[in-house]
């Protein structure tokens, strides 16, 4: 009776992550025809700029987010604190009515989360196609301080300062009760604190029968006391290690100011380096080098590629309707890692003649081809302007 549920959650698994066969399977069925998608409107405070997007339901989760983080937020007097940008759902929308335009003539901004091939249909003046998601592999080559001696010598010394004052040690368990309390005590709180209602997460089944029984939990111990910790998987047979949940104890905003967050992945990589393990996948991430951890984890010079599974065939669609002073302001804000006619990931930073290109904000590392900039004079010289 016990072999059903363990049964049920590998097929889940497999289709929510699995590669080949089953990534296959999972885009078709997410294309499918007469198949409906959210339609979410974001509006910033002031309605200086608005956003719609339209397509996958992950995006509500993956992509959405940080563009309305980057959204105009002025601060008001009268206000306690500053005014949020609002969102509000649309009714959800075909693939045909997305193609045909439906409900973008209203937006600033629209982000359409779809297959690789349907991106290429839509309008290619005034867009950008995106990965939708992205990884982060890093090679084990040698030992750990071979792998150490990767890192910037500014970096290094600050972890090996913080490791000697904080007393970092790494444990690992295969004990489903210290399993259980690195789920309820640090990656739920840790989800909830950092992402709220867009938490990504496993469920416990998943975590355990998937997760776990195919991979190791490891702890970061500060000072002897458990402080910080992530689940990961073994794959190829062994070769790699992916890492899959995160967690710091209670969700302590303490444990990121003090570098234990940090220590979780140097850590990880130290203990895959004495154990054989040829590579480590950092997890994956948004197409946005602005976003603090993508910054994180450039430092520790990994290679960015496409995901192996169902997200590999997805793309963001990204399009400027109208031109407007936010829409330059959000562009310029927002450099972003685009897919290229051959497929290559390519880091975009906008600008224009009063807007200087973001270049402080770095994506150069392994498996991004370049960076190119965009004049918006240019990129936008058919769009409406409307101030």
């Amino acid at each position: 009776m016990k072999a059903l549920p363990r049964a049920a959650t590998a097929v889940r698994f497999r289709w929510n992550a699995g590669t080949g066969p089953w990534a296959a399977a999972r885009g078709c069925w997410a294309s499918a025809l007469g198949r409906r998608f959210p339609h979410t409107v974001t509006r910033s405070a002031g309605d200086r700029l608005t956003l719609a997007y339209q397509g996958f339901p992950e995006g509500l989760t993956y992509v959405l987010p940080y563009l309305r983080a980057q959204l105009p937020v002025p601060s008001d007097e009268r206000a306690s604190g500053p005014l949020r940008p609002e969102s509000a759902d649309v009714s959800p929308l075909t693939w045909r009515e997305i193609r045909r335009g439906a409900g973008a003539a209203d937006a600033d901004l629209l982000v359409v989360g779809c297959s690789s091939r349907r991106a290429r249909m839509l309008p290619r003046d005034r867009s950008l196609i995106l990965p939708f998601r992205v990884h982060a592999l890093i090679d084990v080559v040698g030992d750990p301080a071979t792998m150490l001696s990767s890192v910037s010598p500014n970096e290094r010394r600050q972890f090996a300062q913080l490791r000697r004052r904080h007393e970092w040690t790494y444990e690992t368990t295969d004990g489903v009760d210290d399993l259980r309390f690195f789920y309820e005590r640090m990656h739920l709180p840790t989800m909830e604190i950092r992402h709220g209602e867009e938490t990504r997460s496993a469920d416990w089944a998943t975590t355990r029968d998937a997760l776990f029984r195919h991979g190791m939990l490891l702890f970061v111990n500060e000072g002897g006391k458990r402080v910080a910790g992530v689940v990961c998987r073994f794959e190829e047979r062994g070769r790699a290690l992916r890492m899959r949940l995160f967690g710091v104890l209670d969700g302590d905003e303490t444990h990121y100011r003090s570098g234990a967050a940090k220590a979780v992945y140097y850590l990880t990589v130290e203990w895959a380096a004495r154990h054989g393990v040829r590579c480590v996948d950092l997890a994956g991430g948004d197409p946005f080098p602005g976003k603090g951890v993508f910054q994180f984890k450039r430092r520790l010079h990994p290679t960015i590629i496409h995901p192996q599974d169902h997200y590999r065939d997805r793309r963001v669609y990204v399009r400027a309707v109208r031109d407007t002073p936010a829409v330059r302001d959000f562009l310029v804000a927002t450099p972003m890692l685009s897919v290229d006619q051959a497929g290559r990931i390519v880091a975009v930073y906008f600008h224009d003649s009063t807007r200087p290109a973001r270049f402080g904000i770095r994506a150069a590392t392994s498996g991004v081809h370049g960076s190119r900039t965009v004049d918006l004079d240019e990129f936008l010289a058919t769009a409406r302007s409307t101030g």
